[in-house]
């Protein structure tokens, strides 16, 4: 490739990093599809293997629970580009999966990564993939903390639903809301689930930390 086109890309990915990390003109808040088009486009962290994301650790862990409650079928809100998706499908634990992203972007890089699984573009406000997917577990993480009314979401999810999901402690530019504790995460979530447990994973070396939601749905 050439050296000026080269140094356009990274210029572009400069920008996107910026915008994604909240820069002087960045408005926190809910984003629309353009923005994680961008991100999953240009942001380098995403088209990495899963073992080098910095999620890695949780989505052991996220693994490591759906093993144990003995899952076999996986809807997924806010796939993203499918990293996620391919440590599931290699360790070879469900039967089916489908994912769902608002990014066409994301979507289609998650439908190359693991064509074995099924993903699909869309609006989880106005898709019907929580009432007509057949699933035993929801597992959502970077999503509850990136849309106002996620609280809707969880209001459609049938009773008896395992429920893995993910929060964090700390702000975002696509953020628009955080937790200062586990306290103040039962408290919004608690009324949903049965049996819920939070626990805290350590992200970052600075401190960040993303809450592990576990629960079965309430009737």
């Amino acid at each position: 490739m050439r050296p000026a086109v080269v140094r356009r890309a990274r210029r572009l990915a400069g920008r996107v990093l910026r915008r994604l990390q909240g820069g002087p003109a960045a408005a926190h808040g809910e984003k629309p599809q353009s923005f994680y088009d961008d991100a999953f486009e240009h942001v380098e962290s995403y088209h990495v293997h899963y073992t080098r994301s910095e999620y890695y650790a949780v989505w052991t862990v996220v693994i490591d629970r759906i093993r144990r409650a003995g899952s076999k079928r996986v809807l997924d809100i806010g796939c993203g580009p499918g990293q996620f998706a391919h440590a599931l499908f290699d360790a070879r634990l469900v039967e089916a999966y489908h994912g769902v992203d608002l990014s066409r972007v994301g979507v289609e890089r998650a439908q190359r990564t693991v064509p074995a699984f099924t993903f699909e573009h869309c609006d989880i406000f106005a898709s019907r993939a929580i009432e007509t997917q057949r699933y035993d577990t929801l597992v959502t993480t970077e999503f509850l903390e990136h849309v106002e009314r996620e609280l809707d979401v969880l209001e459609r999810v049938p009773a008896g639903t395992r429920v893995i999901a993910t929060v964090p402690n700390f702000p975002y530019v696509s953020h628009v809301r955080h937790f200062d504790d586990v306290d103040a995460v039962r408290a919004r979530y608690g009324r949903f689930f049965e049996g819920l447990t939070v626990d805290p994973i350590r992200k970052t070396e600075r401190g960040n930390i993303l809450f592990l939601m576990e629960g079965v749905r309430a009737g």
